[in-house]
Parts: C-alpha cells; sequence; structure tokens
C-alpha cells in the first residue's frame, strides 16, 4: 500500500469500495459513517484523486439493462503509432477502458454506445482513422467477479 496514505486515508477507501452509496448527499453519508465533515471527506477524495490513487468515483451501470450495447475490441497497433492510436480511440465517450498489453493485438478496450449501429459506426471511424483493423469480441456469458483491496 502507498506510504503517503495515512489511517484516515484508509478508512475512507475501505468505506468507498463497499459502502459508497448514491443519495442526495453521499459525501455526508461517508462522513456521518466515519465521524468526520463532508468537507473533510471532500477534500481527502480530492487528494485522492490528484494521487491518482482513485482513479473514478461513480456508479457502474450495466449497459444492456438500459438498452445500450457495448464490445471488447482489440487492434494491433504499430510500435511507432501506439500512443496516437491509443489517443484516437479515447477520443470516443464510450470508450471506458483501453488498455495497452504485451503480444499482438496490444490495445484492448470496451466501447459503449446507445444501439449497435452507432457502436458499428464508431468502430469503423476508428478503424478508418488509425488504419487499423478491429477485433470485435462481443459477450458470450458474463462472468461478474467483485474486487475489494485489502486496505
Amino acid at each position: 500500500m502507498d506510504k503517503n496514505l495515512d489511517e484516515k486515508d484508509k478508512q475512507l477507501l475501505r468505506i468507498l469500495q463497499k459502502e459508497f452509496l448514491l443519495s442526495q448527499r453521499p459525501f455526508l453519508d461517508v462522513a456521518k459513517k466515519l465521524q468526520w465533515t463532508e468537507d473533510d471527506v471532500i477534500s481527502r477524495i480530492n487528494n485522492l484523486l490528484e494521487l491518482k490513487i482513485i482513479r473514478k468515483l461513480g456508479a457502474i451501470i450495466d449497459p444492456k439493462k438500459i438498452g445500450y450495447v457495448s464490445i471488447l475490441a482489440a487492434v494491433d497497433a504499430a510500435e511507432d503509432k501506439v500512443e496516437e492510436t491509443g489517443a484516437i480511440i479515447n477520443e470516443y465517450p464510450g470508450v471506458t477502458h483501453n488498455y495497452l498489453r504485451e503480444g499482438h493485438p496490444n490495445i484492448w478496450f470496451t466501447i459503449t454506445e446507445s444501439n449497435k449501429e452507432s457502436l458499428e459506426k464508431n468502430l469503423a471511424e476508428i478503424e478508418k482513422r488509425t488504419g487499423a483493423n478491429i477485433i470485435r469480441m462481443p459477450v458470450t456469458q458474463k462472468f461478474k467477479i467483485g474486487v475489494e483491496l485489502a486496505i
């Protein structure tokens, strides 16, 4: 664990992982659980975001349940085009994850859109702009895992 985290940061991270609920005042709800002020919670969260210890704080929504479509996709970008290809992919608001991996294909990403036509249009556009063929890997069976870091 990062040496910059004090016990209060660790307490906050434990609550955010397991007990953070959407409400009118979610930070106040967290503050009450920890017996802190709402401002202290918000300040610490902002600090953890700046340190990149927290990457994102938000809801996880199942796109299929609200009528959206998503796909895991991959491209094999030339070594000298990896940064450019990744940047192009990241321009699309439906891209939720984008990873550089060893081997071929080397860039894997997920993209979610409101319908199949929009999804295919954006994938075709990414192919045209990057010059790389996209490997499309639609979900055939979902295996949902929960990750809770021991903090």
